[in-house]
């Protein structure tokens, strides 16, 4: 299981360094609507590196890519249920842990299509109906798409996650 307690206290420092570097003052609104707008970025980022919907074209996985961005979309993820007081709902029991990691594999373009979709509406009824519930769907269908879709390691996750963060707060303190 993740130590998303971790994850969530280091990318909350993480964003207090950026904040500070950039001399930032932006109100609890401004600062929640940038982090969904950053949060779909970085979700049709990883799409795109994952190529499942490249129909059009012969493009293949990029695998370092993917995971960077879906790396980012756990960060923002974390950091906007810190910002709306909701991080009881990242973390997971162990029955809903093991739901999400044995939960069925998506392979075919239909199912990570609906995944994908599934995630935008959720983030979206979180962001505008501020339903908790919607969140908690996209949390976890985020983190099923990641370790059972396309077979990130949780261990794997964690490291990749922490180590994004290091190297962000590197970028930002120089």
């Amino acid at each position: 299981m993740l130590d998303i307690t971790k994850m969530l206290h280091a990318v909350i420092d993480l964003e207090y360094d950026i904040d500070d570097a950039k001399e930032l003052l932006i109100g609890p609104t401004a600062r929640r609507q940038t982090i969904i707008v950053w949060l779909d970025v970085q979700l049709a980022a990883f799409a795109d590196d994952a190529a499942w919907a490249k129909v059009l074209s012969k493009a293949p996985t990029n695998q370092a890519g993917m995971k960077d961005h879906y790396l980012k979309c756990v960060a923002l993820m974390l950091l906007y249920s810190a910002k709306r007081q909701w991080t009881q709902l990242v973390v997971m029991d162990d029955p809903t842990w093991q739901r999400i990691i044995t939960a069925d594999q998506s392979t075919k373009l239909a199912d990570l299509n609906k995944e994908y979709l599934a995630i935008k509406h959720f983030l979206s009824g979180a962001y505008y109906s501020h339903r908790q519930e919607d969140f908690r769907h996209a949390w976890h269908l985020l983190l099923k798409m990641g370790i059972v879709d396309f077979k990130i390691q949780p261990k794997e996750l964690e490291t990749g996650y922490l180590q994004l963060i290091k190297d962000l707060h590197a970028q930002f303190a120089e």
